[in-house]
């Protein structure tokens, strides 16, 4: 029955192994409560195994009723509890990590199913059972601990990564803010000999070559200072500082390879109803891949709007797109993606990250020759 559940799920399910991982913990969980529950019976009320007696049939019949509904009343609390875990570990948890834990867990079937067929060669007798309900209860314990603290370990370093990339990404925007005003500095710093360059065409009436001079040397310098402050200005709404870094450095960075960029957040944004680590990666993940496919096509364009309204917040992220013939509902999926293979795992993690939340929605559409997608976050109040 095991080897067939967990067969079924590996062909319907591509979270198999997780789910298998479920199937055998909850039936290890099963096997110690029946041996915990009745040698509580056996012990308190009447000996329970059945024999010729009809007593002790009737015994064993409200036994097995009785286990069947203290199953029903546990088993949704403890499914509970397993979701709320699964959540948490469920993005980025590596298969490494999963094959460990399903090997632990396997070992621990393999004991308890070993132990279960001698029990019923030799015969149940209270000392058996006994023995089982102890070893039972310290494998499994120490099998709980040993797999708890593997996730926790695993939890806390992936939020260390995420804190640290963060962190780096806080120090790229804050050192691309210093760059700019460096610019701006020198840019002050020349001034008064531009104006000197100048008066040298005005000297000589050489009207021609000051607009040559203006229009080759000045007027480059100066929109490229104000469109990067431009977009500064901009983002300065976000008050969310992980936010506002992983937006400026990304967008930043597609300005530098000639990306056509445009921005709006005319609205303060503040408090947005979404781990902000969860919130980060996602838009990172969506700006990284509109930055790729942008960079695709012939006039490479990404508009970014962020909206402020009463019930919600929207992130707009929109960019040039060549269309490659791939549904986009299999982008989803693992391993899927435009840009070879093996290479469809930041969107399909984004996926995972918005459906941890019931709040959050993605709505994705291809209109007018760009790729548009639509991050909507409920607030809680609403």
């Amino acid at each position: 029955m095991i080897i067939s559940a967990c067969a079924y799920i590996a062909l319907i399910d591509s979270h198999w192994l997780i789910n298998a991982c479920t199937i055998i913990a909850a039936y290890l969980f099963c096997v110690l409560l029946d041996n915990m529950y009745s040698i509580a019976v056996d012990t308190l009320i009447h000996p329970i195994y059945p024999t010729a007696d009809l007593q002790s049939s009737l015994i064993y019949l409200i036994y097995m009723i009785s286990y069947t509904v203290l199953l029903a009343c546990i088993c949704p609390v403890l499914g509970q509890l397993l979701h709320l875990l699964i959540d948490k570990m469920y993005t980025g948890f590596s298969k490494q990590l999963l094959l460990l834990i399903a090997t632990n867990l396997f070992a621990c079937l393999f004991v308890f199913l070993f132990n279960i067929i001698i029990g019923e060669y030799i015969g149940y007798n209270r000392k058996i059972v006994i023995f089982n309900c102890v070893l039972f209860t310290c494998y499994f314990i120490i099998s709980t601990i040993l797999i708890v603290n593997i996730i926790k370990t695993h939890i806390e370093k992936t939020d260390m990564d995420m804190r640290q990339d963060s962190y780096n990404k806080l120090q790229e925007y804050t050192n691309q803010i210093e760059s700019m005003y460096s610019s701006l500095r020198s840019f002050k710093h020349d001034y008064s000999n531009i104006m000197l360059s100048m008066s040298g065409y005005f000297e000589t009436n050489d009207m021609d070559g000051l607009k040559e001079y203006f229009e080759s040397e000045i007027l480059p310098l100066s929109k490229s200072i104000m469109k990067n402050t431009a977009h500064v200005n901009q983002l300065m709404n976000i008050k969310t500082t992980e936010l506002k870094s992983i937006i400026s450095s990304k967008l930043l960075y597609a300005i530098e390879v000639n990306i056509n960029v445009s921005i709006e957040v005319a609205d303060e944004i503040t408090d947005i109803p979404m781990d902000t680590l969860d919130l980060t990666r996602v838009i990172g993940i969506f700006l990284d891949n509109a930055i790729e496919a942008a960079l695709e096509t012939e006039k490479p364009s990404i508009n970014f709007a962020l909206i402020h309204l009463d019930t919600e917040y929207i992130f707009i992220i929109s960019n040039s797109f060549f269309d490659k013939g791939i549904p986009y509902a299999s982008w989803a999926k693992p391993n899927v993606s435009t840009k070879g293979i093996n290479r469809g795992v930041g969107l399909y993690n984004a996926h995972e990250i918005i459906a941890k939340y019931n709040s959050v929605f993605l709505d994705t559409e291809i209109q007018g020759g760009n790729f548009v997608q639509r991050l909507r976050i409920t607030k809680s109040h609403a």
